[in-house]
């Protein structure tokens, strides 16, 4: 009797823990989701949206970007300007290789230029402040050669409409004294200051067309470039190294004109 009762109790026994084990066996069997390859549990110490850096090397936006120039190389065609017969030398063609260069190195710097002339043509003085009339102009520069009765005459001078006011005269001085100081890299050149249209001999009580307030809508200023009939003067006329300093002078005069005004000023519509 004693027999039956443990064997009963040890059945009984048996019978409640079989479930356990086999509930305990199925949790360690069971087959449990694994992280996808490739996929990082997101770091909570990290910035979700970071903010990207800025470019390390923007692009700076050319200085006389969006500037519309007008370059008038003077003379042309049948009016061959002062002329140097002993070297068989014409303003003309002197001005015009000057202003081919200075078309050239203000694109560079962003500007869109029109040329009264690329070649040997004959204009008239008012189609030349005409054209920048039409094309709304923001600037006008005359390219020129000095002469005089004398062949010692030397330097560089630069003129603007005496009535113009003070944009258009600030323009004319920042083209004069770029161009004279690129110019005495080369040599002493003598610097023969500003001249007033309308005022200064010998265009007292009458104006420069070209560059005249009355006529021409934007800032203009006329350089008068050396002295051709000055054979040493001619003759840095004519070297390349000499005429691309002088385009750099005008080129830094437009580049210091623009860091203080804005291209619409000065205009008058």
């Amino acid at each position: 009797m004693k027999t039956k009762k443990i064997l009963l109790i040890a059945t009984s026994v048996l019978l409640l823990l079989w479930p356990l084990n086999i509930s305990a066996e199925g949790w360690r069997s069971r087959v449990w989701p694994k992280t996808p390859e490739g996929f990082l549990r997101p770091d909570p110490t990290l910035d979700p949206d970071p903010i990207p850096d800025p470019d390390p090397d923007p692009q700076p936006v050319p200085k006389l970007s969006g500037w519309i120039i007008v370059v008038d190389p003077g003379h042309g065609g049948s009016d061959p300007g002062a002329v140097n017969s002993d070297l068989n030398l014409m303003e003309k063609d002197i001005v015009l290789a000057i202003g081919l260069k200075l078309k050239s190195s203000l694109e560079v710097l962003g500007a869109t230029v029109k040329m009264t002339r690329e070649g040997n043509d004959t204009l008239s003085l008012s189609a030349r402040y005409q054209l920048a009339n039409n094309l709304n102009a923001h600037r006008f520069i005359s390219l020129h050669n000095n002469s005089a009765s004398i062949n010692t005459a030397e330097g560089i001078e630069t003129w603007v409409d005496a009535d113009a006011g003070q944009i258009w005269l600030d323009y004319a001085t920042s083209l004069h004294s770029n161009t004279v100081k690129a110019a005495k890299t080369y040599y002493n050149v003598k610097d023969r200051k500003i001249k007033l249209s309308g005022t200064t001999p010998p265009w007292n009580g009458k104006k420069i067309t070209v560059i005249n307030y009355s006529y021409i809508k934007c800032p203009a200023a006329l350089l008068e470039l050396n002295f051709i009939n000055n054979n040493t003067e001619a003759n840095r006329l004519i070297r390349s190294e000499y005429q691309n300093l002088l385009v750099e002078g005008m080129s830094q005069g437009f580049i210091e004109h623009a860091t203080y005004y804005q291209k619409e000023a000065g205009l008058r519509r």
